[in-house]
């Protein structure tokens, strides 16, 4: 079976260590982040996707969304 290419819109959290100018914190809100890979899984609690296959099928870059943070799911196709 072959494997489904995502696109995955997703809104991550935002920190910064140095000062807080405390007249901007508009600086400080959710990232929206936008991530491909090999489709794992996805159920109501997460989407996990890799960013590489092998021809085992052993997976690499394994990356875990929260599912409360994705906005949009793409599946994406080759011409």
């Amino acid at each position: 079976m072959k494997d489904r290419i995502v696109l995955v819109e997703w809104d991550d959290a935002c920190s910064n260590s140095g000062y807080y100018d405390k007249d901007h914190p508009e600086k400080f809100n959710p990232v929206r982040c936008k991530t491909v890979g090999h489709l794992i899984t996805k159920d109501r609690k997460s989407v996990v996707i890799s960013g590489e296959v092998f021809d085992d099928g052993d997976r690499r870059h394994i990356h875990t969304i929260p599912r409360k943070m994705v906005v949009k799911i793409t599946e994406l196709r080759s011409k």
